[in-house]
């Protein structure tokens, strides 16, 4: 007997969970297109700290190669001397044969006794198109004083 109530025990309660099952339904649309929307939200997020850190890279690699196009221009005229710098001007081209000078514009401007008489002074510009969001020129300006040499 206690053996025929086991069995009545143990099939009730499989039909209880049965029935349990049965009635479970699943997530319903809108909650499955809830959790799409915030997934979306977390992934453009994402996509937006990752696209902000790119082109801060990009800024700052063409700000540390404009410096030093900028610092190599006021060297080679420090290497010159102040009685072979060329004649002063305006602006001039300035170009050398260095890969990592593709995508900027040099120039140089010599100009003789200023601040002072017996001084030249360089004005060195590096110029290069930078692209965040638009197409912008960005141009950076290096100025070194040379003294006549006694």
């Amino acid at each position: 007997m206690a053996e025929m109530s086991e069995k009545r025990h143990a099939v009730a309660h499989s039909v209880t969970i049965t029935n349990r099952l049965a009635r479970q339904q699943g997530f319903t649309l809108i909650e499955l297109l809830v959790a799409l929307v915030l997934m979306m939200i977390g992934f453009l997020a994402v996509f937006t700290v990752l696209w902000g850190s790119a082109a801060s890279g990009r800024f700052t690699r063409d700000m540390t190669t404009a410096a030093s196009l900028g610092q190599d221009m006021l060297e080679r005229a420090q290497t010159l001397g102040y009685s072979n710098l060329p004649a002063p001007g305006g602006f001039v081209n300035y170009t050398t044969a260095r890969v990592s000078a593709v995508g900027f514009t040099r120039k140089w401007r010599i100009e003789n006794d200023t601040p002072q008489t017996g001084t030249k002074t360089i004005t060195a510009t590096v110029s290069w198109n930078a692209t965040i969001g638009e197409v912008t020129t960005k141009t950076r300006t290096f100025v070194m004083t040379m003294r006549n040499e006694y």
